[in-house]
C-alpha cells in the first residue's frame, strides 16, 4: 500500500480516538490490512471492514458511525464545519476550517497532557480510570497496585480436627488416654474441632478481543491472586480453554505474562463462551471445583455462538462451584445493560456480578473475597 493511502487511512484511527473509542496500534494495523484486501471505491464494505477492527465494544458503535461518516467525507474533500463530536471539551476558537487530506488539524489532537495526573498522585487518581482510558505509564502503575493487594478468599473447614478448647466435638480417644494418669477417672474432657484449610479458587478469564483493554490487567490480578493465596487455578478462552496455572507460577509479572502470551493461541480473537465452559465442565470441573472452590468468570458475555448452550453450561458451573463470581469489565461502564445474549445467559446464573473495570472495582473484589467464603449462597430452585 502506498504510503500517501495509508496516511490518508490512519485518519480514520485519530478520529476515533478523538471521539472516545478506544483503538490501539494493533488494531490500527489489522484495519490497514483488512482495507488493503478491498475494493477502496466501496464505502459499504470499507465500513464493514473498519467497524470490525477498529470497533470492540457495542457501546462505540454510534460513535463509529458518525465518525466513518465524516472520515468518508473528508476523503472525498469535504470540510469540517462542526466541531468533531467528543466527550471532551471543544476550544474557544472552534470555526470552520479545511481539512488537507493526509493531515488531521491539531485542534483534533488530545489537548489534556496525561503524565501530569499520574506524576501528581498515581495510585489515587486511578482508582476511578476505566483500564481501557489508561496509558502505558498509568497501567504500569496499576499494575504494581494490584501486585500488592491482599488477596483472600478465606478459609473452609477440612474433614481433619485438631484439638480446641472451645471445640464442639468431644474426643473421646484422647479423653480416656488422658483418664489413665486419674485411674480412669475422665477428670479432663478433650474436645476438638475442625482444621481451617485455605479455600480454592478458579480463575476463568476471557482474552478475546472485545477484552484487549482489559485483559493485561486482570492477569495481573490473576498473577497477584496465585503468588499471595496459592491455591489457584487459572484458565484463559476465547475460542478454545488453555491451563496457564504453571505460567502463572513465574515470581515477576512481566516474565509470568510473557510465558501466557506464547502459551494462548487464540489471543484478542473470538469468543465462544459456551464451548469452552463446556470443555471446562467436562475435563476440568472434577479436577479443581472440589473442596469448596469460588469460581471468578471474567468476561464481557459476548458471545458468538449458541446462548442457550451458554446458558446451561453456566448453570452446570454454578452447580459444581460453592459460589460463581461474574467480573464483568463492561458493567462498570456509563448507560450499561446485560442487553447482549450471552450477558442475558450469564446474569441468570451467576451469585455475583461485579464490575471489574477500574481499580477501585478490583478493590471491592478483593474485599468481598474475604467475606463470600463465610457461607454459600441462597440460589434459586430454577438455577440449582
Amino acid at each position: 500500500m502506498d504510503d500517501r493511502v495509508a496516511r490518508d487511512l490512519l485518519m480514520l484511527p485519530r478520529l476515533l480516538r478523538r471521539a472516545g473509542v478506544h483503538v490501539n496500534a494493533e488494531r490500527a494495523r489489522v484495519y490497514l490490512q483488512a482495507i488493503a484486501a478491498i475494493e477502496l471505491r466501496r464505502p459499504d464494505d470499507m465500513r464493514a471492514a473498519s467497524r470490525t477492527a477498529l470497533v470492540s465494544r457495542q457501546s462505540d458503535l454510534a460513535a463509529f458511525d458518525m465518525t466513518f461518516d465524516l472520515f468518508w467525507s473528508l476523503l472525498r474533500g469535504g470540510r469540517l464545519s462542526a466541531p468533531m463530536p467528543s466527550g471532551r471539551p471543544p476550544k474557544a476558537d472552534a470555526g470552520q476550517i479545511e481539512v488537507p487530506l493526509g493531515e488531521v488539524p491539531s485542534r483534533m489532537t488530545s489537548p489534556v497532557p496525561r503524565t501530569v495526573r499520574v506524576m501528581a498522585s498515581p495510585i489515587e487518581l486511578l482508582r476511578g480510570t476505566d483500564f481501557s482510558a489508561m496509558t502505558a505509564a498509568e497501567r504500569g502503575a496499576a499494575a504494581r497496585f494490584l501486585e500488592r493487594l491482599r488477596w483472600s478468599p478465606g478459609q473452609r473447614p477440612s474433614r481433619r480436627f485438631r484439638p480446641s478448647r472451645e471445640g464442639v466435638r468431644l474426643d473421646a480417644r484422647a479423653t480416656l488416654r488422658k483418664s489413665l494418669a486419674a485411674q480412669g477417672e475422665p477428670a479432663v474432657l478433650v474436645r476438638r474441632s475442625r482444621r481451617a484449610k485455605r479455600r480454592p479458587l478458579v480463575i476463568l478469564c476471557d482474552v478475546s478481543g472485545s477484552m484487549e483493554a482489559y485483559t493485561r490487567l486482570l492477569l495481573h490480578m490473576s498473577h497477584a491472586l496465585a503468588r499471595g493465596w496459592g491455591r489457584v487455578e487459572t484458565f484463559t478462552f476465547g475460542t478454545r480453554l488453555t491451563r496457564i496455572t504453571r505460567q502463572l507460577r513465574e515470581r515477576r509479572p512481566d516474565a509470568a505474562l510473557a510465558h501466557v502470551s506464547r502459551a494462548v493461541s487464540d489471543w484478542s480473537g473470538g469468543t465462544r463462551i459456551g464451548d469452552a465452559l463446556h470443555e471446562f465442565n467436562l475435563r476440568w470441573s472434577r479436577r479443581v471445583l472440589g473442596r469448596g472452590a469460588i469460581v471468578l468468570l471474567v468476561t464481557d458475555g459476548w458471545e458468538r455462538g449458541d446462548p442457550a448452550r451458554l446458558e446451561l453450561e453456566a448453570s452446570r458451573l454454578q452447580r459444581a462451584a460453592y459460589r460463581l463470581i461474574w467480573l464483568d469489565p463492561l458493567s462498570g461502564t456509563r448507560d450499561y445493560s446485560p442487553d447482549a445474549r450471552g450477558a442475558r445467559a450469564l446474569s441468570g446464573h451467576a451469585d455475583d456480578h461485579l464490575a471489574a473495570n477500574t481499580l477501585d472495582g478490583l478493590s471491592r473484589i478483593a474485599e468481598l473475597l474475604g467475606h463470600v467464603g463465610r457461607g454459600r449462597p441462597v440460589r434459586r430452585a430454577g438455577a440449582t
